[in-house]
């Protein structure tokens, strides 16, 4: 019965693998700065650990947002909402992922990967879902990098810097310490969140190219989003 879906993920996989050489490398490299980044500045944010795990200190670039996040946490849902509190890796992400909200409006969650791989004292786990079937299915990518305290901010500031979408990015509110979403050809839609030491980014593509997602699933994303940093903390 998980054969369609496995098959459906696959063509998904050799379609990302499609794209221009040079786009695929330029997420590489710009990754592979950022963990080399977290893993060099161990030293200095262990030191202030208690300071860079609450988040309080004065953001530079796009976690300006900051301020916006905490001042309207009382007035926003509190599910996924920032709590200071460091997070643990996990064997298995897709057990921490919820995907319901999605499961709602486009069908049945199919076939789910995991997979784990760590640099120093950074831990990187993936779940790779599909959700739906063909023409309407849309694939899941929920990553979470969970390192030393401050690791989270190093990576969302620093990826943010480096991503280059189609469209513009927009800032989310209440969910973690900041978080923005964006859409883009290769990728579908994206949400990232950072967290005391936790990177966090849920996305949701189509699975037959050319697809248009529907207008609802960015809220749905967010919801994923925000059930999956409740659940890490636990």
């Amino acid at each position: 019965m998980s054969l369609p879906a496995l098959s459906a993920l696959n063509q998904y996989r050799d379609r990302r693998k499609a794209y221009p050489f040079f786009v695929r490398r330029r997420t590489a490299a710009a990754m592979a700065f950022l963990v080399a980044l977290v893993l060099a500045a161990m030293g200095c944010t262990e030191k202030s650990g208690d300071r860079d795990a609450s988040g309080t200190t004065t953001a530079t670039t796009a976690s300006d947002t900051v301020g916006t996040t905490r001042t309207t946490e009382a007035t926003t849902p509190k599910a996924g909402a920032s709590t200071g509190v460091p997070y643990h890796p996990v064997d298995a992400l897709c057990s921490k992922v919820a995907l319901t909200p999605i499961a709602e409006i486009v069908g049945p969650v199919g076939t789910q990967q995991n997979d784990s791989r760590s640099a120093g004292s950074t831990v990187s786990t993936a779940c790779t879902a599909t959700v739906g079937r063909l023409p309407d299915g849309i694939v899941v990518t929920t990553r979470a990098d969970i390192g030393a305290p401050g690791s989270g901010k190093l990576m969302y500031e620093g990826l943010r810097q480096a991503q280059q979408p189609d469209g513009p990015s927009t800032d989310v509110i209440g969910l973690g310490s900041a978080a923005y979403a964006y859409a883009d050809r290769a990728s579908g839609f994206t949400i990232c969140a950072y967290d005391a030491n936790l990177y966090l980014t849920v996305t949701a593509a189509p699975l037959r190219p050319g697809t248009v997602l529907r207008g609802d699933l960015p809220a749905r994303v967010r919801a994923v989003a925000a059930s999956t940093l409740t659940a890490l903390r636990t």
